[in-house]
């Protein structure tokens, strides 16, 4: 079983169906018209619906043909399910909000 096959099962999409690449393992940064290096940049913009300068279908494209940066999305998204479940109905203590408050407050002073 190679490694891209264990993420997946790991991350907990053994079924995921994926066309494989022309690049696929063979070192190259490029699937289409997207570097990997492009797509790696804007991950965090394309799981927020938030991209700039590329549409979402570009990159959504790439991740979909390319096996070097499939598991890196798969991972972010299954990162932030994780991080989103366990702030459900919990709420930050008080003291760690005053501590991040404060040091907001010492950063901004020392910017000005």
């Amino acid at each position: 079983m190679s490694f891209f096959e264990r993420l997946k099962q790991l991350l907990g999409s053994p079924g995921v169906s994926r066309i494989p690449s022309k690049n696929d393992g063979d070192g190259s940064d490029s699937c289409k018209s997207l570097t990997c290096m492009e797509a790696m940049a804007k991950v965090q913009e394309y799981l927020d619906g938030e991209l700039d300068g590329v549409s979402h279908e570009e990159v959504a494209h790439h991740f979909s043909l390319c096996q070097r940066c499939y598991p890196h999305l798969k991972l972010e998204e299954r990162f932030r399910g994780l991080l989103h479940r366990s702030q459900v109905d919990e709420e930050c203590p008080e003291d760690l909000k005053m501590q991040v408050l404060e040091l907001l407050a010492a950063e901004a002073g020392e910017s000005d």
